[in-house]
């Protein structure tokens, strides 16, 4: 790297490292136009823009990293993991698949290759994959826990004992990666109790390398969304955005029936799931951008948004969901649930919009959520009364929206689904003004790539195994039972 190239990308890590991001950008691009002719500044810029959610032009970025390095993985394996968050599969998997020709041990392949398996159902594979990864480095937290979770038989067994002996020699970080896996396979293995035993493990190990769910700053940006977003703000705005009738937004609680309601409906032929997007995240949190000041922030910056700008917002989003879908659907199903927050921006940018509201007893729920590996900021999802409290901000904004917007609202119970699916399903066509097609009886048999933690689950007919599952593990649920009132 040349001296000036070099001075400026030193400065980016710096700035990146403080928290300076703006700051990093610059000397980032000021690094990459100093020295054109190296990757390192290109990885850079794309590994913000894409924690900023533009991926377009994070990839962009990554495709002159190749053509500066052609041989290094890393601008390879970003570019496969943004389009896999993008629901582009086969153009991940090239992208995997080129540095596997150069480097056929390269563990950040393996793992993409792997997921992609997993995320289209084949166990088989993503389990050779998982293996292939473990002869190439037997230490791979990220290998075992993903062998964990799709070996059977006596490679199961194997993979548990391994895990087991694995696990009192690592650092909280991967301890809670091997745990929460650790207690899925025990639970697969008809091990209830050392299931159990595992998962708190994982959740302590996680809380202490993440640190504790903030209560208060969580129950501050519910204040300020029911302050912002209040009945007359909306009464002000009747009839702005656009009317298309097209999206469908699934939310809910993680682990309440959201993935099961996305693959009910996408059987449909005249629905296509996009599964989770950020497209409302990207468009919520960059509206200061977009009006030209950066304060006041989301979602105080909405009041300074006028029905022009509503309509573009409505207008883009619908621009990014048609590329991911088929022409001929009528319904696009947007399932990311964390889309909660951002109902406001729909109700003014997309009025014509449904929401489906997928809800489940919050015992079951809650202890489906506590024996999952989520994202290290969800830290709420590592305590039991940590999830109480998340639940119940939950119901609190969305009964707000539900009172003063003119969205459209279902509320879908994850036990009466599995008691009536057909009665439910008719439930759903009827609220989505849909004709009744018995394919959403097999759904189960849809054959899509499902990135959420219910891949395996809505791959199979339903069953009622999972409802009242917390009665067993009542004396361990003290303290969501008492934090949830229930």
């Amino acid at each position: 790297m040349a001296d000036e190239g070099k001075s400026y990308f030193d400065d980016a890590i710096r700035c990146e490292q403080s928290g300076d991001i703006p700051g990093a950008f610059e000397a980032f691009r000021l690094s990459a136009k100093a020295d054109p002719t190296n990757a390192a500044p290109y990885i850079g810029l794309a590994r913000i823009l894409s924690r900023n959610h533009q991926r377009a032009e994070a990839i962009a970025c990554l495709r002159q990293a190749i053509t500066c390095e052609p041989k290094n993985a890393m601008p390879r394996i970003m570019m496969g993991e943004i389009l896999v968050a993008d629901g582009q599969g086969e153009r991940a998997r090239a992208a995997f698949e080129a540095v596997l020709a150069f480097d056929p041990t390269s563990p950040g392949a393996l793992l993409g290759i792997a997921a992609l398996c997993e995320d289209e159902g084949d166990r088989k594979q993503a389990a050779g994959t998982y293996n292939r990864l473990l002869n190439a480095d037997p230490g791979s937290a990220r290998g075992l826990s993903g062998l964990l979770a799709v070996a059977d038989g006596a490679d199961l067994t194997a993979a548990i004992a391994r895990a087991e002996n694995r696990v009192s020699a690592s650092d909280d970080h991967e301890a809670a990666l091997i745990d929460y896996a650790l207690g899925k396979a025990l639970a697969r293995s008809g091990k209830a109790d050392a299931s159990l035993a595992a998962v708190k493990a994982a959740n302590a190990a996680r809380r202490r390398d993440t640190g504790p769910f903030d209560a208060q700053a969580f129950d501050h940006r519910i204040d300020q969304l029911i302050e912002t977003f209040s009945a007359e703000f909306f009464a002000r705005r009747a009839g702005w955005g656009q009317a298309s009738e097209r999206p469908i937004f699934i939310v809910g609680l993680p682990r309440s029936g959201t993935t099961l309601t996305e693959q009910i409906l996408a059987a449909h032929p005249d629905v296509y799931g996009a599964g989770e997007l950020d497209f409302l995240t990207d468009l919520a949190t960059g509206l200061p951008n977009r009006l030209g000041r950066a304060d006041p922030p989301w979602p105080q910056a909405a009041c300074n948004l006028p029905n022009g700008g509503a309509e573009a917002i409505g207008r883009e989003y619908l621009d990014r969901v048609d590329r991911l879908s088929p022409t001929t659907a009528l319904r696009i199903i947007d399932k990311q649930p964390l889309n909660f927050w951002h109902l406001g921006l729909v109700a003014m940018a997309l009025p014509g919009a449904r929401i489906i509201d997928c809800r489940r007893d919050i015992r079951d729920n809650a202890l489906s959520i506590f024996s999952e590996d989520f994202a290290y900021e969800q830290r709420w999802s590592t305590d039991l009364a940590d999830i109480a409290h998340y639940w119940r901000g939950y119901r609190r904004i969305v009964g707000h929206w539900q009172q003063v917007t003119q969205l459209a609202f279902l509320n879908v119970d994850y036990e009466k689904t599995v008691a009536d699916l057909p009665g439910q399903a008719r439930r759903l066509l009827e609220f989505l003004d849909l004709p009744w097609d018995p394919s959403v009886l097999d759904f189960h048999k849809v054959s899509r790539s499902i990135q959420t933690p219910s891949r395996w689950q809505v791959r199979q007919p339903l069953y009622t195994g999972s409802v009242g599952r917390w009665r067993r593990h009542a004396a361990d649920l003290a303290p969501l039972l008492e934090a949830a009132g229930v």
